[in-house]
């Protein structure tokens, strides 16, 4: 049987989680009251876990009292951004949105969803807009197919997956949005580790065959200036 503490103590490690679990690109910002609402918590026990956050600087309290995300998380980020090659990714997104004229992004598997690393939007008005953070289905979409094609269904020796990886990149159209085109590629190591999807997107009115053709070169040759042990 474990020690009385050690349950407390796991107990307040997995409300804290809780809490930070729950700001999003959506609300960013909640006040003690939502808080409690939201997860059920009490009131004394929200306060006392904030205040902890707080000092440790997990979350910061605005001048009316509301909580948002603090400074450790984006240093945290930095650190989750230097684990995952980000470094080397993002001006290499950055190039081929500048060289397509497209929304440029990388995706790569967390659980069971695709997750927006990075992206570099369009400078066109009409563009395919996606947040930098958003969780999305597998099982759809091109950067989707290619995690897939790369990472649960790699071990397939035939169909559509082993397709996608003997063709090299993933088209999809009308797909996720009846209104976009994307066109993804993997990223893969020198050690042949599958490390995430680089795509290209946008609106399906600006896309042909011709348009395939010079956006899949680009993405290859810009694959080339990826270099990860």
């Amino acid at each position: 049987m474990k020690p009385r503490s050690i349950d407390k103590s796991y107990n307040a490690i997995q409300k804290c989680l809780q809490i930070l679990s729950i700001f999003s690109l959506d609300k960013a910002q909640f006040s003690i009251k939502e808080i409690c609402e939201q997860l059920n918590f009490n009131l004394s026990t929200t306060y006392r876990i904030l205040q902890t956050l707080e000092e440790y600087g997990y979350v910061s309290r605005l001048k009316n009292k509301d909580y948002v995300v603090g400074t450790q998380a984006l240093y945290l980020s930095a650190i989750y951004t230097q684990s995952n090659h980000l470094e080397q990714i993002r001006p290499i997104v950055d190039r081929i949105r500048d060289m397509s004229g497209e929304t440029a992004s990388f995706f790569v598997e967390e659980e069971d969803k695709r997750i927006c690393l990075y992206r570099a939007h369009s400078r066109d008005e009409i563009r395919h807009n996606i947040e930098q953070g958003s969780r999305l289905e597998l099982n759809q979409g091109a950067s989707g197919r290619i995690i897939l094609a790369y990472g649960k269904r790699k071990n397939d020796k035939q169909g559509f997956y082993k397709d996608i990886r003997d063709k090299g990149y993933y088209l999809s159209i009308n797909e996720h949005n009846a209104a976009l085109f994307a066109l993804a590629v993997p990223v893969v190591s020198n050690s042949d580790k599958f490390v995430g999807a680089i795509v290209v997107s946008g609106p399906i009115s600006r896309f042909d065959d011709k348009q395939k053709i010079t956006l899949l070169n680009l993405l290859i040759d810009q694959l080339k200036n990826i270099v990860m042990p």
